[in-house]
């Protein structure tokens, strides 16, 4: 063996060396992560690449892909409802006391999206941005939702809630016609969403990468989150 052939041999030994010091390096810092960020979040074993499954629309139904949405960003999206009675306005508050919390916020994109198409397209951005004016708000459409919801995961259905029967209640003989048939005609807006209520992680390369799981409690979900920001940028 000549020296040539040597040198190069040795340089090849030494970046196999280098490499696998960095590939097993990194993945005791994932592992680490991983410890330190549970309960509040967890990690995929590998991160997930699906965004080309994930097609949004809009308040003004235009379509929108999550690359435009996230702008090279962390994305954690939430799925809900504006007429959520309860659960949605209080985890998007706990994502918002999580956001204002963290260092990274900066790089991080806050995404509401609604199972609810029919009732809220036209408020998404209003209702989002009553938490937090950087917030946004989209949807889907429903055949969209649908294969939305498979590559995430995410569980949505509606469940009727059904009105109470006149019997069950004493009717002031005084209201007219128009109220009751007024009455009978919103009946169809009279249903809620039982939904999936985990947070989803989006890398900026726009692959899943966590779950931020319950009872979603605001500090160590920044916490969470920034270390997982800092980790794996």
């Amino acid at each position: 063996m000549n020296k040539i052939t040597q040198f190069f041999s040795l340089v090849l030994i030494a970046v196999i060396a280098i490499a696998g010091f960095l590939y097993f390096g990194s993945q005791q810092d994932i592992e680490g992560l991983k410890k330190s960020v549970a309960p509040a979040a967890s990690i995929y074993p590998e991160a997930k690449s699906i965004s080309e499954k994930l097609n949004f629309i809009n308040d003004q139904s235009e379509s929108l892909n999550l690359s435009e949405i996230s702008q090279d960003k962390w994305v954690l999206m939430y799925f809900g409802y504006t007429s959520c009675p309860d659960v949605c306005p209080i985890d998007l508050s706990k994502i918002n006391l999580s956001f204002e919390m963290m260092e990274n916020k900066d790089k991080l994109q806050v995404v509401f999206i609604s199972v609810d198409p029919a009732r809220d397209i036209g408020v998404l951005d209003q209702f989002a941005g009553a938490f937090n004016s950087s917030f946004l708000g989209l949807t889907a459409h429903s055949h969209e939702l649908e294969t939305i919801s498979k590559s995430l995961g995410v569980y949505h259905q509606v469940v009727e809630v059904k009105k109470l029967a006149q019997s069950d209640h004493s009717i002031d003989e005084n209201h007219d016609n128009d109220s009751q048939r007024n009455q009978e005609a919103d009946s169809h807006e009279h249903y809620n969403v039982d939904h999936t209520t985990s947070f989803l992680l989006f890398n900026p390369d726009l692959k899943l990468t966590a779950l931020l799981t319950s009872p979603h409690e605001p500090k160590p979900m920044a916490e969470a989150l920034d270390k997982i920001i800092e980790t794996l940028r």
